[in-house]
């Protein structure tokens, strides 16, 4: 993800998922488990894969940044 729109936009749905989840493992009585979780699982996900891809983003900035290999040519 490249743009720092997009970035927020998937930060804050994550942190919405598991929020909402954990909103339902506290103040539901029945089923909570059946909503909670899976809100809470997939906020994490989000988040974690966010985190992941701006990791990854940053490895391969800074591999080239290293000036060891000559850059790639790109085929337009």
């Amino acid at each position: 993800m490249s743009s720092t729109t997009g970035l927020i936009l998937s930060y804050a749905l994550g942190i919405i998922f598991a929020l909402g989840g954990l909103t339902f493992l506290i103040f539901l009585d029945e089923r909570r488990f059946l909503f909670g979780v899976p809100y809470v699982i997939m906020g994490v996900l989000l988040i974690g894969g966010v985190r992941a891809s701006q990791r990854r983003r940053h490895d391969r900035q800074a591999e080239g940044a290293d000036g060891d290999d000559p850059p790639t040519p790109r085929m337009h």
